[in-house]
C-alpha cells in the first residue's frame, strides 16, 4: 500500500506549528506538509489529493481579510474540503476560520484570554469528548470569538468564552484553545516579539506565572491532545 499525499497544514506565523499533534499524526502514519501563508505561499483551490486539512492559529482576525487576503482563500478551501467529506481541523484562528467558512459570525471578544485557565466539556456524551474530565486546565491565547455555525455541536466552553470548540458532522472539528501546546512552545511564544508586544497590553497576565503553570499542567494537556485529536484523526483511512 502506498502512502497518501500528506495532510496540508496552513500556518499563519512560524511559531504556531502543530506541536504535540505531530505525534498523534505520526502514530497513525500520517505525514503533514506546512503551507506558510506568512511567507507568501498560495492557498490552493482544493486539497489536490491531500487527505486532510489543518488550519493553525495566528495574530490576525478573520474580519481582516482586506489586510490579509489569504483568509478568504482559506475559507473557500475549508468549505470545499468540508463539503467533500475530507477531515478539517482548526485550532484558534483556524477554528474561527472554520466558523466563518460555515456561515457563522466571528468578532472581537469581551477580553483577551491568555494563559492557563479551565475549559469545560459541554457535551460529555459526544464521541470526541467521552470520558474526558468535565473540567480541565488548557492554554489560551486569543481575543476573538465566534457564533456556532448552523448544525454544529458545541463541545467546550470556558468562563470567558461560551464557544471554545465544536464539530460539524464527523469530519469538521474546531478548537479555540491550544490543545496542541507543549512546554517548549510556550517558551517560544513568550520569547516571540509579537507575543511580547501583545502581553504589554494585558497587564494582568504575568509571563512568569504562565511558565510556572506550564510546568504544572502542560504534561496533562499533552495526554488530552493525544486522546481528543487521536479520536478525530483515527477516523480517517490514511493509506490507499
Amino acid at each position: 500500500m502506498q502512502q497518501a499525499t500528506p495532510w496540508l497544514v496552513i500556518r499563519h506565523v512560524e511559531h504556531e506549528g502543530i506541536g504535540t499533534l505531530a505525534q498523534v499524526l505520526g502514530e497513525v502514519g500520517i505525514e503533514y506538509q506546512y503551507l506558510d501563508v506568512f511567507r507568501g505561499e498560495t492557498v490552493p483551490e482544493n486539497l489536490f489529493g491531500s487527505l486532510g486539512l489543518i488550519i493553525m492559529g495566528g495574530p490576525m482576525g478573520v474580519y481582516e481579510a482586506e489586510r490579509y487576503p489569504f483568509l478568504q482563500d482559506e475559507q473557500r478551501l475549508i468549505r470545499q474540503a468540508a463539503e467533500a467529506g475530507s477531515p478539517v481541523l482548526g485550532i484558534c484562528l483556524g477554528a474561527q476560520l472554520i466558523a466563518a467558512a460555515l456561515g457563522a459570525r466571528v468578532y472581537p471578544g469581551p477580553q483577551k484570554e491568555i494563559g492557563w485557565s479551565p475549559v469545560e466539556v459541554t457535551t460529555p456524551g459526544d464521541e470526541f469528548t467521552a470520558s474526558l474530565p468535565s473540567r480541565f486546565m488548557a492554554f489560551h491565547w486569543h481575543g476573538d470569538t465566534f457564533d456556532l455555525p448552523a448544525g454544529a455541536t458545541r463541545l467546550f466552553r470556558s468562563d470567558v468564552y461560551e464557544n471554545q470548540g465544536f464539530r460539524c458532522g464527523r469530519n469538521v472539528f474546531a478548537i479555540q484553545f491550544h490543545l496542541e501546546i507543549n512546554a517548549a512552545m510556550v517558551d517560544e511564544w513568550l520569547a516571540d516579539g509579537g507575543c511580547q508586544r501583545e502581553l504589554t497590553a494585558v497587564p494582568d497576565v504575568n509571563p512568569e506565572i504562565i511558565r510556572q503553570q506550564t510546568a504544572q499542567w502542560a504534561e496533562e494537556l499533552e495526554k488530552l491532545c493525544a486522546k481528543v485529536f487521536g479520536r478525530f484523526i483515527g477516523r480517517f483511512p490514511q493509506l490507499e
